[in-house]
């Protein structure tokens, strides 16, 4: 039997001299029962269609900073380093995607480029602008976490078992003004979004990185519902 698809967009390193992403997103679709396909930046999009037609589903990841211009705001010195082509070149993928009904799920960076193509904006660096008690940032040498509630209502809860789960975080930029498109459904215990997801669940975003701890059955739970909607 042919194994889903799952296109995994890849990110732009050595001042764009290679495209490439952790292997931990990978395992995790193959132990989901799904197979893999890194995506490389492209300037050009005009290919989005044909790709987006060969993949049964999307896997948007983590990466750098999103262009403020985006989201209608000038570049603050705590903006960290950013990559428009990369920008530009998920948002045409995920627009092709929902376009031709693939489900999608996003992680980290992957939500907040959702929420910034569908209308919304960005805290551009959580430290000096939403300051807090808890540390969103990757920790040395092990990684922080915290607890995210989620709405009891919502298929991120209805597939993790629970409102109340634990994620680990690596990040300095946060949802301002979540979009109209997507439900916000999860919160760090200092208010910061944590997930998001469409009406029908198709498209799900958490902020921190499940496949980061596949040790959980709970995340290898949602890497194995992704896959088994790609299939449809």
């Amino acid at each position: 039997m042919r194994k889903p698809l799952i296109g995994i967009t890849a990110v732009t390193a050595f001042n764009d001299r290679l495209h490439a992403q952790r292997v931990t997103y990978p395992q995790a679709v193959w132990a989901a029962g799904g197979e893999a396909i890194f995506l490389p930046c492209n300037t050009n999009t005009d290919n989005v269609r044909q790709i987006v037609s060969m993949l049964d589903g999307l896997l948007v990841p983590g990466g750098a900073d999103i262009d403020p211009a985006l989201y209608g705001e000038e570049v603050l010195p705590v903006c960290g380093a950013y990559f428009r082509s990369e920008d530009d070149y998920d948002i045409a993928l995920i627009k092709e995607a929902v376009k031709q009904g693939k489900p999608i799920l996003a992680t980290c960076r992957g939500m907040q480029i959702l929420n910034v193509m569908y209308g919304g904006t960005m805290y551009q660096d959580i430290p000096t602008q939403i300051p807090s008690d808890v540390d969103h940032s990757f920790g040395q040498p092990e990684e922080h976490y915290h607890d995210v509630t989620l709405e009891p209502d919502s298929h991120l809860a209805k597939i993790l078992g629970s409102t109340v789960v634990k994620a680990n975080t690596s990040h300095h930029q946060a949802v301002k003004d979540a979009c109209t498109a997507l439900r916000v459904v999860g919160h760090a215990p200092d208010g910061v979004v944590e997930a998001m997801e469409n009406e029908d669940g198709s498209i799900i975003g958490v902020q921190w990185h499940p496949e980061r701890m596949q040790d959980m059955e709970i995340y290898r739970e949602l890497f194995r519902v992704f896959v088994e909607k790609c299939k449809k």
